[in-house]
């Protein structure tokens, strides 16, 4: 099995992108799978709870956001194993929020946006969330633009959803991409 894996930390395998293991990784994960840590709630694992708590308000210090996003203030956050399931997660939390308004029995008139540069995973989580494939809009990018999102063309794409009756529901915004790193 070994010899038929991509060794993405081997320094002799020249990716997209540099290799991103680190000691400290290793070990997080070794104690992770060592001590099979279940820490979906606070109940199953305080302290991987609590760790996740201290480290969303370090992140929101970081970024300098309100102090409302902080877990003493009204906000929180979560951390997700892989940015595909972040974006999955995020999704259905516009979706869900959106139905509330609107009602579900709408949920065929909501409308997710991206670039041509956004990776394949929103695609992949606008599906599972239920967005009609029809309904998933990916605007072309031009190099005079550098590869960035016109506000002219995402402007004009949803008028004419709005025209037709349709709910614009998510925007995502890619910054960089393999293609354009």
């Amino acid at each position: 099995i070994i010899p038929g894996i991509t060794h993405w930390q081997s320094p002799n395998y020249f990716a997209y992108f540099h290799s991103r293991g680190s000691t400290a990784g290793f070990v997080g994960e070794v104690l992770s799978a060592g001590f099979n840590i279940v820490g979906f709630n606070w109940m199953s694992t305080p302290a991987a709870t609590e760790l996740e708590s201290i480290v969303m308000d370090w992140l929101e210090q970081m970024l300098n956001l309100p102090k409302s996003f902080l877990f003493s203030g009204t906000g929180g956050g979560v951390l997700q194993g892989a940015t595909c399931e972040a974006i999955l997660c995020t999704l259905v939390a516009a979706r869900d929020q959106m139905l509330h308004q609107i009602g579900r029995q709408n949920i065929n008139k909501l409308v997710v946006y991206a670039s041509d540069q956004t990776h394949s995973a929103l695609q992949k989580a606008a599906n599972i969330a239920g967005i009609h494939p029809q309904n998933f809009r990916v605007i072309k990018t031009t190099k005079a633009t550098s590869f960035a999102l016109s506000p002219d063309s995402l402007r004009m794409v949803i008028c004419s959803d709005v025209k037709s009756g349709l709910v614009p529901l998510f925007l995502c915004a890619t910054v960089g991409k393999t293609s354009t790193t």
